[in-house]
């Protein structure tokens, strides 16, 4: 795009060794279009001109861009700044240089900074400074273009991480580096692997590959495997030289953020997912913290050994309370509870506060890996098993039955999630009139719900389910027609109960 700036009036700082009287314009100019309404503009005497990227003019001879600086030097008193990169022009160009070298050219300056040179004076102010530079320079890149933008992706993304774990934002700083580098630098793609087509091609489902050719999917089925491996490889050269590693969802939004922008329920979606990578990120921490403690402590200073240490012990599992309890699983607590009582080492002053942690969690994110055994621990304080209780009530309040079925439907079992148990509990603790009234209300989706809360096997709620389609069997043709047909129920035959699992 053509680019050219008309500044009225400048003022320079130089030294008295060096010195421009300015009594006209500055100018400054890139592109054909913009070089072609400079040969048109009635320049001013004395005016100061910026051409920039000499090397990228396409249509212009140079020949005839240097003969108009050679005018405008000696008829209208200008002086003439040229920027190019002298390495990029073409052979015919290098020629015009150099003939008109002597007639335009009074100074010369050579700017060819190194990698690190670039990166200390655009990151200068950076805390992550160094996390940055390892992979640029790593990368070669010395594009001043590419590392602007890259600064730009970076200043985009440093606010929606400013409360995470420092080794996350780095690694999701390294990894849009990386993506960026993929998509802008091309000297970068030609010696790795695009990140985009990598993930492109480690998302393919096989069973888009199904048709009717059972050789053929077999055939397309073998390709696949074949180029999912070699993804994986292409990913592991680049987490080799770079430090990148999937980050899944987060990497596909900082995709779409470095090809057009990110909308604002993108942006949320970056911190929800950040936030649960970040999670994870304090739970390895605490693991790692966790199992010094066990080596250090443990095994090297109580079981490896018969030296008087006990104070040393001590004083090590104290330091590490103090610094991480709040951060402990409950099963870690009581770990780590297990060891000080044999040598009569109270951390009972702990325990609250970390259940009021936990306590705290449950309420805002309805998650906890640990259930059963916070709610034990809950019954040595009062106060936070009623505000525990009153929660649930609080939650169950809220709920019916259609939400709280699509909830277990859809649920991920893997977790252990409160909010998935209480739903469970919930659903156990309908009445048979209840289910009555909600199958008579009916939904789009009862077909697959019935069906699926039949089979579930969540006692006694699907059994009353099935009592409550018997019951309303009885009071229609139609519904009994349905209970038979459509869910395998017969009333004439009272041995005929649903299959539970």
């Amino acid at each position: 795009m053509p680019r050219l700036e008309k500044t009225p009036k400048l003022d320079l700082s130089l030294s008295e060794n060096f010195s421009i009287p300015i009594a006209g314009s500055l100018i400054s100019i890139a592109g054909d279009l913009a070089l072609e309404i400079l040969f048109n503009l009635n320049i001013r005497e004395n005016s100061i001109i910026c051409i920039d990227d000499l090397e990228r003019k396409s249509k212009l001879p140079l020949e005839e861009i240097l003969g108009f600086a050679e005018y405008l030097v000696q008829e209208r008193k200008c002086k003439i700044v040229l920027i190019y990169n002298e390495d990029n022009l073409a052979e015919i160009d290098k020629k015009a240089l150099n003939d008109y070298r002597e007639k335009v050219i009074d100074r010369e300056f050579t700017l060819n900074p190194t990698v690190e040179e670039n990166l200390d004076f655009i990151f200068k102010d950076y805390p992550d400074i160094e996390v940055i530079k390892s992979v640029l320079i790593n990368a070669g890149t010395n594009n001043i273009r590419v590392i602007r933008k890259t600064q730009w992706l970076i200043d985009e993304l440093i606010p929606f991480m400013k409360n995470w774990e420092v080794s996350l934002r780095h690694q999701i700083i390294r990894n849009s580096i990386v993506i960026n580098l993929s998509k802008l630098d091309t000297e970068f793609r030609d010696k790795f692997p695009n990140i985009k087509d990598i993930k492109s091609t480690l998302s393919i489902d096989p069973l888009e590959y199904m048709g009717t050719d059972q050789r053929a999917n077999e055939i397309a089925k073998s390709q696949l495997a074949q180029d999912k491996i070699k993804a994986i490889q292409r990913q592991q050269l680049v987490n080799r030289y770079f430090g990148y590693i999937d980050l899944e969802e987060v990497d596909e939004l900082i995709i779409q953020l470095v090809e057009t922008s990110l909308s604002k329920s993108a942006e949320l979606k970056f911190i929800e997912k950040g936030d649960i990578l970040n999670q994870k990120e304090k739970i390895n921490h605490i693991l790692e913290k966790f199992n010094e403690l066990s080596n250090k402590l443990y095994r090297s200073k109580y079981y490896e050994s018969f030296a008087d240490n006990e104070q040393d012990i001590i004083n090590g599992i104290v330091t590490f309370l103090k610094e991480n309890y709040l951060q402990l699983s409950i099963l870690q607590f009581e770990q780590v509870e297990g060891f000080t009582s044999i040598l009569g080492l109270d951390i009972s002053e702990y325990e609250k506060p970390l259940l009021e942690t936990i306590l705290k969690k449950i309420f805002e994110q309805n998650y906890y890996d640990n259930l059963s055994g916070f709610t034990n621990k809950l019954s040595k304080y009062p106060d936070l098993e009623e505000a525990f209780k009153d929660k649930i009530k609080e939650y169950q309040q809220t709920l019916d039955i259609t939400t709280v079925l699509k909830n277990v439907i859809n649920a991920d079992y893997s977790s252990r999630s409160p909010r998935l148990q209480q739903d469970i509990e919930f659903l156990k603790s309908r009445t048979v009139d209840e289910y009555c009234q909600w199958l008579e209300q009916g939904h789009p989706e009862l077909l697959d719900m019935v069906r699926w809360f039949l089979h579930s096997g969540y006692q006694p709620a699907s059994k009353n389910l099935e009592q409550a389609i018997r019951i309303l069997a009885e009071c229609s043709k139609i519904n009994k027609i349905r209970a038979k047909f459509i869910y395998d129920i017969d009333i004439d035959n009272p041995t005929n109960n649903h299959p539970q699992n």
